[in-house]
């Protein structure tokens, strides 16, 4: 039954354009044919509960049913996170400015809701600055973030570019670590680390690298790319993948050359430990997938996720990862 509801929500939410599209691709290239195509994405919609665009994301057109079934898809996730965060102490992680006043211990960085403050705070607040970050309170995927260069502006420029994209809370630009700046220069690349909850205790069941290519975010949604990175030793251990199927898995990074596979995430031993400790710091959340950012001074909370994606964990991966959370539903 509950697939049947989540059938329902695929028909309103799905990408159409964009499922036709990726249909074509694989009819075209793997000889596959539209009418199968059809007829699985529907079958497994309704039995795993998998939305139709994660039939071409994890590459379901090719895969056997077993390791089909090892997929947490977007119904399961939608269970698992409404049974791991409830809703009605999810909003400290839903609400940026929530999140910043109840997580300020974590985030590293100076902030102020910039239509609350006179505009000599603001002044104050830019002083001696290259530039900010201007963001909604609300919102994600990197579509409502705005990096904002302050040469030549003023105050009521400022507010004016804030007030056109509804953008309410100013915060300081976070210069990354070196090594990460080097390898994916056009972004701040952060960390996705999940974890969970369970009797005082933390459990890390996945950690990413992501990182933007010609754009300033790192999101996927927005052109990035993804690397898994192994949770013990903070070593990138997959090729980076895309959420366009069409894009072939890249080895290095297209802008630095660099290689992913073997890469070493800088201060991994303290990204672990700031998870650790904000992951207990509200532990009615159980699973959140925060957002870590290394500067080089050390890790910082960028963000908390309580519906964190499980499509960013399992493409880098290839295969899927229902067992880590299932135990947890």
């Amino acid at each position: 039954m509950k697939n049947l509801i989540y059938f329902g929500y695929y028909l309103k939410i799905t990408n159409w354009g964009r499922l036709w599209f990726d249909m074509n691709y694989v009819a075209k290239k793997y000889g596959k044919s539209k009418f199968k195509m059809c007829a699985e994405l529907l079958y497994l919609s309704l039995k795993n509960g998998s939305s139709f665009n994660e039939y071409f994301y994890y590459e379901f057109w090719h895969k056997s049913n077993e390791d089909i079934n090892k997929y947490a898809t977007m119904g399961f996730m939608y269970a698992y996170q409404k049974r791991n965060n409830p809703l009605k102490t999810r909003v400290i992680l839903s609400d940026k400015i929530k999140f910043f006043e109840e997580y300020s211990d974590f985030i590293g960085r100076k902030w102020l809701k910039i239509f609350e403050v006179d505009d000599t705070t603001i002044e104050e607040f830019i002083m001696g600055k290259d530039k900010v970050v201007l963001k909604g309170s609300t919102g994600g995927g990197g579509k409502n973030v705005r990096i904002v260069d302050l040469v030549n502006l003023s105050v009521l420029e400022i507010k004016a570019i804030a007030r056109e994209y509804n953008y309410n809370i100013m915060e300081e630009y976070v210069y990354q670590h070196e090594s990460l700046r080097l390898l994916a220069p056009n972004s701040l690349n952060t960390i996705r680390v999940i974890t969970q909850y369970t009797n005082g205790n933390v459990e890390i069941i996945g950690t990413i690298l992501r990182m933007g290519v010609d754009k300033n975010t790192d999101n996927l949604s927005s052109g990035g790319l993804a690397c898994n990175v192994d949770i013990q030793t903070g070593i990138i251990n997959t090729e980076g993948v895309s959420f366009d199927i069409t894009k072939i898995d890249s080895p290095c990074h297209p802008l630095s050359g660099i290689e992913f596979v073997g890469f070493q995430i800088p201060m991994w031993d303290q990204v672990k430990s700031i998870c650790d400790r904000v992951a207990k710091y509200h532990p009615e959340n159980k699973s959140v997938g925060w957002d870590i950012a290394i500067t080089n001074d050390g890790p910082i909370v960028i963000e908390g996720n309580h519906d964190w994606g499980a499509r960013l964990w399992q493409m880098p991966l290839g295969c899927g990862q229902k067992y880590k959370l299932a135990k947890y539903l």
